[in-house]
């Protein structure tokens, strides 16, 4: 009988981790990098994305680091282009998402679904990072 109830529970857990933020945990190669705008009020607010997390700038050079729990890549049928979903939690456990377009002309640009004026494009490595 408690075989059989720790079953239960294992697949009650996995039900409900499948009703979160579904999808992948790879990031994109093309998404990769540090994400900057010319935007005044956002210029000194910078943010990176990486394989496994996502850097928020805060300001005054500070950060905010986040583990990346899945990305969801959809379809958005009133912009008709694709949106891009990082999901993340916060360090008590609370989920995010970070939902914005890619626009891979010009080396790459990145609009948030909620600020759609305002453009981020990708710092450039390095030659010392190559």
């Amino acid at each position: 009988m408690k075989v059989e109830k720790v079953w239960i529970i294992i697949v009650c857990l996995m039900v409900l981790s499948a009703f979160q933020c579904g999808g992948k945990t790879t990031v994109p190669e093309y998404l990769i990098g540090v994400w900057l705008t010319t935007e005044p009020t956002y210029a000194d607010r910078p943010f990176e994305i990486k394989t496994d997390e996502v850097i928020f700038g805060t300001g005054e050079e500070k950060f905010d680091t986040y583990p990346i729990t899945k990305i969801k890549i959809e379809k958005d049928p009133v912009e008709e282009k694709t949106v891009y979903i990082i999901c993340y939690k916060n360090i008590t456990g609370k989920e995010y998402k970070f939902s914005f377009y890619y626009d891979p002309t010009n080396q790459g640009s990145i609009r948030f679904k909620n600020q759609k004026q305002m453009l981020w494009t990708r710092k450039p490595l390095s030659p010392a990072s190559n």
